[in-house]
Parts: structure tokens; sequence; C-alpha cells
């Protein structure tokens, strides 16, 4: 038995198919059934049942899928142990996230570590919850932080930290013209959004999801089909033009509102929200550096919100902050 048994294994359990295991792992087909097969024989039992419809675990299986986790949890731990020692790099952390959460929580959560843990060396990624999921689930970051539609609950170990409101935002410039209607308002109700041109990303990214999410549960459909790169930097540049409107979280435009270039209307009739989560891959054991970000990321989200640059209701109690760390935060 061998780690690459092991892992081709619990990737067709995970895909419920040898064949989208195949393609997952990017190897032949005939590849993996030869090296399950090898498994089971070395294991005198039958692991997997094989049906038109998939594999499905035995018996013998369930208990032998426990085991290969806890198995390739050991090794991925020790290959980094070892890893960690020939860089020199033992306090390491790749930290990945989207852009709307990485504005509110970056400079925030660098300050911190610096502050509390300045062995803890922070490497922070930037892209679409599509990206990060993929980051996390090839072992390309350690911990992300994303949203409920891109998690994968089998193979990452979640934990909440916010459930956002989203907010329609409109520029301040525009309201004067196009969208006049909207000057006084401080909430919307969702139906009202399909009378607006609006910038959203396609349904492969968390937010698409979202509002597809929203479009079936209530029968509206909205106006997505203006041009729109999926630059969140790009589409708030859109907006203050005047060229549509965007639905984000408070997290990612605060600065803006701060400053009078953007408006936020509550989504209300149903409030729209969703689900911010901390997640690390099941397959990997947290390191002390980890465990140490963690809960600097749950500190820091708490700050952010108490200060209302994240409007929301938090998902875990925070722990009593100090004058000096709440300080820290809202200087």
């Amino acid at each position: 038995m061998n780690s690459k048994q092991l892992h081709y294994f619990l990737v067709t359990v995970q895909k419920q198919s040898i064949a989208a295991a195949a393609r997952e792992l990017d190897v032949a087909q005939p590849a993996i059934s030869q090296q399950l097969a090898n498994l089971e024989r070395e294991m005198g039992a039958t692991l997997l049942v094989r049906s038109y419809k998939g594999v499905s675990l035995t018996q013998a299986g369930q208990v032998f899928a426990q085991h290969a986790e806890t198995l390739m949890n050991q090794i991925h731990t020790t290959r980094v142990a070892l890893q960690q020692l020939k860089t020199g790099q033992a306090g390491k952390v790749r930290l990945g996230m989207l852009p709307s959460i990485n504005n509110v929580l970056s400079m925030a959560l660098i300050e911190e570590v610096n502050r509390c843990y300045p062995d803890v060396q922070l490497e922070i990624s930037t892209g679409p919850s599509y990206s990060v999921r993929e980051w996390l689930e090839h072992n390309e970051i350690d911990i992300a932080i994303t949203y409920e539609q891109d998690v994968t609950l089998n193979t990452m170990r979640c934990s909440g930290l916010i459930n956002e409101n989203m907010y329609l935002v409109v520029g301040t410039g525009a309201e004067k013209q196009t969208y006049a209607s909207l000057a006084e308002r401080q909430a919307i109700h969702f139906w009202e959004l399909s009378d607006y041109e609006l910038l959203i990303p396609s349904d492969k990214d968390a937010l698409g999801k979202l509002v597809a999410l929203y479009e079936k549960n209530t029968s509206v459909l909205l106006k997505h089909s203006k041009a729109y790169s999926g630059q969140l930097m790009t589409g708030l540049r859109q907006v203050m033009q005047g060229e549509g409107l965007m639905i984000l979280p408070s997290s990612a435009i605060f600065h803006l509102e701060e400053t009078g270039l953007v408006r936020a209307l509550k989504i209300i009739s149903p409030e729209m929200t969703r689900t911010v989560l901390m997640a690390t891959s099941r397959t990997a054991s947290p390191t002390d550096a980890m465990l140490k970000l963690a809960d600097i990321v749950k500190q820091v989200v708490a700050a952010e919100q108490q200060s209302g640059h994240w409007r929301g209701e938090l998902c875990f109690s925070p722990a009593p902050m100090t004058p000096e760390r709440r300080q820290s935060h809202f200087a």
C-alpha cells in the first residue's frame, strides 16, 4: 500500500466514480482501476462496489476510508514539517480570499499578525471564488476565506465567520441622472432590482450562484446582460460612472461609502445574505501557525463587523478585546 493508492481511493470515493476521479486527477481511468484493484488485493477485502451508476463503499470500504484519510493527513503533515525544516519557514501560512474580503481584511490581518505573531509569515493570494476553492483543493493555500456557495464539505473543514448583508451599490454621481429615484432610499426590495441593469459575474462565481438562487426562489429575473469584466475594481468604476449597478456586501465598498463615491441600499423582501466561511483541507492537519492565524482572522472579522465596515451577523461569539487591540482595529 502506498500514498498514491490511498489518494486515488479517496478521490474516487469523493467523486463516486472512477471516470470522474480520472478527470479530477488527470490520470487514465485504467491506471486508477489497476491501483484500486491492487489495493483491494493487498487489503484482502472488497472496498468498492462498481456499477453503471459509479462506485459505492462496502462495509469494509467504509472502515478503510476512515483510516485512509487519517493516514493521508499524517503523510501530508510529515511532508509539510520536513519542507518547513528545509526552507526554514516553520511559521508560513498561505491564505486565499476573494477581492471583496481582501478589501476589508488584508491590511488589518497583516497588522495583527505582525504585532501578535511576528514569527508567522503570512502570504495572501486573491482571486475569484472558484480559484480560491481550486487552490485549497490542490494544496496551493493552507486556509481559504470564501463563500458557502464554493465549499465542498466532504473535503473541507469549515468554520462560519459572518452572515453578510448584500446591498445594491449605486454611484452617487449617477444618482442625479439615471438613478435619481434611488437617491434618498436606504433599502430596496429584491423584486425592484429587475428594473435596473446589473453588473453580475457568471454563475461560475459564488456571487453569480447566489443571484441565481435568489432568482429561482423569488421567480424574479434580473437584468445582468450588461458587459462586465468580472473584476471587482473594474465593476465599481463602471458603477461610479453610471454604467450599471452592482450587488455587493459592505466589505467590498465601505471605503468608497466613506468617501461619498457610492451609496449602498440594503436588499430586503427577502433580505439578501450570504455566509462567509474559513476553510481548510480535510487532508491536511493544521499547523501551529495556521491555528494562530485562524484566531487572528476571527478577531479581525469581529472588529470589522463592529466598526460597520462589514455589516452582517457574526457566526461565532467574539473573544473579549483589549483596549489596545480595539484601538489597533479602529484607528
